[in-house]
């Protein structure tokens, strides 16, 4: 079995820098670097740097190179926008389907989120960046298990082919002060609700959960935002 392309390797490389905050929005890509890197030719890291800027992570500018995108407010909102009208129903189908051993890898990343969450309360200057990157990575593969749970192939792939998560996941991942002690307790005990909703087979109330979960992560995320740029 052969493994990834040369291609595939680098879009890899870049978007975990990106995810991991050691490119931020508004740094340019430099292909000879990446290349090096990866150690391979600049042809592959055009090709990747062409399908982050179809996914809209990344900006290319006519004469000036390609660059990580800085998000503004409307378009995080229309993210969520975006995320309210899949992964409601996208529970409620998981309730009806999910396995036992979907719902054993949802118990096993809430006990290491709960962790994490009582590490950032505790901590005297909270949320690192590195907390951040852990915090953001056990939510998007939570939300993934859920919504493969959903046992709809479409409505995976248009979840991919939008990458409505990493998109929204960028647009914030290297403010780690967005994990305030009433975000940190709020996410943890609502995705605690929703597993107990899931397990139960209530659809209607996991529906309803995840909608109320993205309609506080949106206030929560404009209202720092806000506040950041103020």
């Amino acid at each position: 079995m052969s493994g990834p392309t040369l291609s595939e390797q680098a879009y890899q490389h870049i978007k975990k820098q990106v995810f991991s905050g050691k490119l931020v929005p508004g740094d340019r890509l430099v292909n000879r670097s990446i290349a090096e890197e990866i150690g391979a030719s600049f042809i592959p890291v055009r090709e990747a740097i062409g399908r982050l800027a179809s996914e809209g992570i990344v900006e290319q500018v006519a004469g000036a190179g390609a660059f990580v995108r800085l998000f503004d407010r409307q378009e995080i909102a229309e993210i969520y926008d975006a995320r309210e009208l899949i992964e409601p129903y996208a529970a409620a189908r998981a309730a009806r389907h999910i396995t036992d051993l979907e719902l054993a890898e949802l118990k096993s990343l809430l006990s290491e989120w709960q962790d994490l969450g009582e590490k950032i309360m505790t901590a005297r200057r909270g949320a690192t960046t590195k907390d951040l990157d852990h915090w953001l990575t056990l939510n998007e593969r939570f939300h993934e298990i859920m919504i493969h749970a959903s046992r709809n192939r479409f409505l995976a792939k248009i979840t991919a082919n939008v990458h409505v998560l990493s998109q929204c996941f960028a647009a914030h991942r290297s403010s780690p002060k967005i994990l305030s002690h009433d975000l940190v307790k709020s996410t943890l005990e609502t995705h605690l609700e929703l597993v107990a909703l899931l397990e139960a087979g209530d659809e209607s109330a996991a529906e309803a959960l995840v909608r109320k979960q993205l309609e506080y992560g949106r206030d929560s995320v404009l209202s720092f935002l806000d506040q950041a740029r103020s």
